[in-house]
């Protein structure tokens, strides 16, 4: 279930910057460059965290 939540928001901010991307209106004010950076961050902590437990075989509870 977490992992679908995950890859609806990662293909948001994809489409957000494709979106951008292809307007190319850098002058246009861009109120949730913040937020989306900061989910960007924070799903790449997770990842690295999730990498760590892997490499040293971290057994944890779900819940």
């Amino acid at each position: 279930m977490k992992y679908v939540q995950d890859s609806k928001l990662t293909d948001t901010l994809e489409r957000e910057l494709i979106r951008g991307e292809l307007a190319n209106e850098f002058e246009q004010p861009r109120p949730f460059t913040a937020l989306r950076n900061a989910a960007t961050q924070i799903l790449g902590l997770i990842a690295d965290l999730k990498s760590a437990a892997r490499r040293y075989n971290v057994q944890y509870a779900n819940g």
